[in-house]
């Protein structure tokens, strides 16, 4: 697992100083780092010192000059490509994106989740701490009831159909695996991704929960980019949550 939350909270004040911090950190490998969770997720990476691999089809679209950071092509949904960028890896985080798929189990969600589940299988406490940024409908708790709440145009055979599936799908897998992973559902309204509205602040809070949908203050199922990063990389950092599914909200 990685280092303790106080070394982590430490590089964040010291990186939130404006003090450059040296990267002497753990290694932390994130899939989708070129999407918009995922670029996010690796912002918050190397802001806290860490050893960042950031993987992509097309690692030459990385600009990052940081020294802790390396672009790499990979495809996690070959489990040949995830073994050798992952090792020695503490943490392995997938913020990989929706890519058309005729079934819920051709998704690149559920084959990640395959791969993922194949490539740690036995290592117990040895293994990489595993995050995935799954699908806000996964709160529903099952899969009767996403089905229910699927938007219209998430037709009977559709991709956008086998995408939301795949979400469910992929948390089934993980489930049936014995590695340690935490499936995170993001909230349906992020700031900063898709249409909702506000500002994208970081306040380095959230609220979680393991039941279900998560709430803020207002009774909102909302929560800004920058704080969903915050928590996956919380996620990363420590074995709060391991082998659990969490729904998230701002504070």
């Amino acid at each position: 697992m990685i280092s303790s939350i106080f070394w982590r909270t430490t590089l964040v004040l010291i990186a939130a100083l404006g003090f450059s911090v040296t990267a002497q950190a753990d290694k932390v490998v994130i899939f989708g780092a070129t999407g918009t969770i995922g670029q996010a997720v690796v912002r918050e990476a190397l802001d806290r010192g860490h050893e960042v691999i950031g993987v992509s089809r097309n690692p030459d679209n990385f600009s990052y000059t940081e020294s802790n950071f390396t672009g790499v092509a990979g495809n996690p949904t070959l489990l040949q490509s995830v073994l050798e960028i992952t090792e020695g890896a503490d943490a392995v985080i997938s913020a990989v994106g929706g890519r058309e798929a005729p079934t819920p189990e051709e998704t690149a969600m559920n084959q990640t989740a395959v791969v993922f589940s194949q490539a740690y299988a036995g290592l117990g406490e040895g293994g990489p701490q595993v995050v995935v940024v799954g699908g806000g409908l996964t709160s529903h708790g099952s899969l009767e009831a996403v089905i229910e709440n699927l938007p219209p145009n998430a037709t009977e055979g559709s991709p956008f159909r086998a995408l939301f599936l795949g979400h469910w799908y992929a948390y089934q897998n993980y489930l049936a695996s014995d590695i340690n992973w935490t499936f995170v559902a993001p909230p349906l309204g992020i700031i900063g991704f898709g249409n909702t509205p506000g500002e994208d602040i970081r306040t380095g809070t959230y609220r979680t929960s393991t039941e279900g949908f998560a709430y803020d203050s207002n009774g909102d199922n909302i929560i800004s980019k920058s704080d969903l990063a915050v928590a996956i990389l919380d996620f990363a950092e420590t074995d709060d949550f391991v082998q659990q599914w969490v729904g998230l909200a701002r504070q």
